[in-house]
């Protein structure tokens, strides 16, 4: 079985969330995860250490017709120079974050 790489941290999120803190400082984001079908869930993830809404650099929005191949894996592999937050909807669930 693959193991993780240590340097990566995994952040796991069972329900909604606004202003998850990911990483309170600069870090690097490798992947998102998202565990379950909800259509019309959204993820945002900003470039900040305490908003979910500061400064965003992704936005997820599940639509209709998407429904197989889950969970998805996301590979973002981008520097985040403040933070890593996200706010998830509360139609969204199961939902990691793969970052360092």
């Amino acid at each position: 079985m693959a193991q993780l790489d240590p340097k990566y941290q995994l952040k796991y999120s069972a329900a909604a969330a606004t202003d998850l803190v990911v990483k309170n400082k600069p870090g690097f984001l490798h992947a998102i995860i998202i565990g379950e079908w909800i259509t019309g869930g959204t993820i945002e993830v900003s470039d900040h250490a305490t908003d979910g809404d500061g400064n965003v650099k992704i936005f997820l929005k599940a639509g209709a017709t998407d429904a197989s191949g889950f969970p998805k894996v996301i590979i973002v592999d981008a520097e985040f120079k403040v933070g890593i937050c996200a706010d998830i909807t509360a139609s969204q669930t199961y939902v990691t974050f793969i970052y360092r």
